[in-house]
């Protein structure tokens, strides 16, 4: 390749020239039309792969009860490091081995904390454990098949579905602009952790994924999930789903789910849950700062009578995390980071902007506000211990409020591999939380909660 360029009125002009056409002569080394290099085999797989890193975490939680009255703030350092490792013998076979060194020091916590319902919550015993997240292997190029048999980490892009590592016998199939798994799978049905006992699980997972890709930048899918707890406790759901989601041009991404609930609960009755959760993020690359943003409304069902033969509560998959990305760099609790709620029994409208400061760091303000669709005492999975509408003069829909910052960094110092979130969480709570004095029994406003996670990457 020949190349000239010279300056013109602040441009530069670039002139290429393609290698000659071979003949299919035979070329003596000495001769102009000899290549530079000698020819190399394409290669076609990497035989042997290896990473290594840190995502340790820091974690501040104050009034999880929302009464500041009460001792239960809590401080805990959880360093951690992994390492994986991936081994391709040959083209039809790839195998992976991957393991977590991470321990959890509770740096401030109370030993027992009194529960707003009376119950004792006894902090747990922190230790070390060096769980084998992933340990599989894949058989590949079966006709339009694959299989892998093991332990593997199951992720959707939005984490609404799934996020976590299950022991499986796994199918893939594909074809086209389709492609479809299958899998069978429950959690932890081997004790994998080399330094702590792991309560094995009795959840059975049965699991159908069809996704097509046909369309440009966008993923349209439909899903079924059947769960069957064999110690009771949270009966045959079973879940039924399609979903759009894409990034039809550099400034807007969307997300849309509809998801049924069907089944049986942990007292038999049947299942007749529905959700919906849509959103889209809209980018401004052109004004200062580069803003986003995200607009989202999320809907799961609630069940207001006890007393029939159905239950209309939604309830998510319980293999989910609600971890997501706007338009920025980290990862955070799109639900709310001091609430963490699981969509059921809820409305969550949410509102976020973002900024970009500078390239390797973003700036997400999210704010969310929270309606119970039926009257009730708990939020299903919450990060808080708080209980509603305890005060039967004033019963309330009327969850609360959360604001969010999240601020995330990479090439921290100019290390490449350095990174850092922080994640605060501000919950406000409605009038359906209320606090009793224990010694008038009179009611008052409950506190605000805070919730803070600095997370460090290498």
């Amino acid at each position: 390749m020949e190349s000239a360029a010279e300056g013109v009125a602040g441009t530069q002009l670039a002139q290429f020239q393609l290698p000659k056409a071979s003949s299919g002569e035979p070329v003596s080394p000495g001769s102009p039309d000899a290549p530079r290099y000698p020819e190399r085999p394409l290669i076609q797989y990497l035989k042997y792969q290896f990473s290594y890193g840190s995502e340790s975490d820091i974690t501040y939680r104050r009034n999880p009860d929302l009464d500041k009255r009460l001792r239960d703030n809590s401080l805990i350092l959880a360093p951690q490091v992994n390492g994986s490792l991936i081994y391709r013998p040959n083209a039809q076979l790839e195998m992976m081995l991957e393991v977590i060194l991470e321990r959890e020091i509770a740096a401030s916590e109370q030993g027992v904390v009194t529960l707003p319902g009376g119950q004792t919550q006894v902090a747990p015993r922190r230790r070390a454990s060096m769980p084998i997240d992933q340990a599989w292997v894949t058989f590949k190029e079966l006709g339009p098949f694959e299989m892998t048999l093991g332990r593997r980490n199951f992720e959707d892009g939005r984490h609404w579905l799934y996020d976590t590592s299950l022991d499986t016998a796994f199918v893939k199939f594909k074809q086209g602009a389709y492609q479809a798994e299958l899998s069978v799978s429950r959690k932890d049905r081997l004790d994998l952790d080399l330094l702590a006992p792991v309560q094995k699980t009795r959840t059975d997972n049965y699991m159908f994924y069809l996704d097509y890709r046909g369309i440009e930048d966008i993923k349209v899918a439909g899903y079924t999930i059947a769960r069957n707890d064999q110690t009771g406790t949270e009966g045959k759901p079973l879940h039924m789903g399609v979903r759009a989601y894409g990034m039809p041009s550099d400034r807007f991404n969307f997300w849309t789910e509809l998801a049924l609930l069907r089944g049986k609960d942990a007292v038999q009755k049947n299942f007749k849950g529905h959700a919906i959760d849509v959103g889209a993020t809209y980018r401004f690359p052109g004004l200062t700062y580069a803003p986003n943003v995200t607009l989202g409304y999320a809907y799961g069902s609630g069940d207001d009578n006890p007393n029939d033969n159905q239950n209309h509560e939604f309830r998510q998959t319980g293999l989910q995390s609600n971890e997501g990305r706007f338009g920025g760099i980290p990862k955070f609790k799109y639900y709310g980071e001091a609430l963490d709620p699981e969509l059921s029994n809820l409305q969550i409208l949410t509102l976020g902007l973002g900024f970009r400061p500078a390239q390797n760091v973003t700036l997400d303000f999210v704010y969310h506000h929270y309606r119970l669709n039926k009257i009730a005492d708990e939020i299903r999975n919450s990060a808080l211990t708080a209980q509603m509408n305890q005060d039967d003069t004033r019963l309330g829909k009327n969850a609360g409020r959360a604001l969010d910052i999240v601020l995330g960094f990479r090439n921290v110092f100019g290390v490449r591999r350095l990174g850092l979130d922080v994640r605060a969480g501000l919950f406000f709570p409605g009038d359906a939380f209320r606090n009793e004095d224990p010694v008038t029994g009179a009611f008052r406003n409950a506190n605000k909660s805070i919730s803070v996670l600095a997370k460090i990457w290498f």
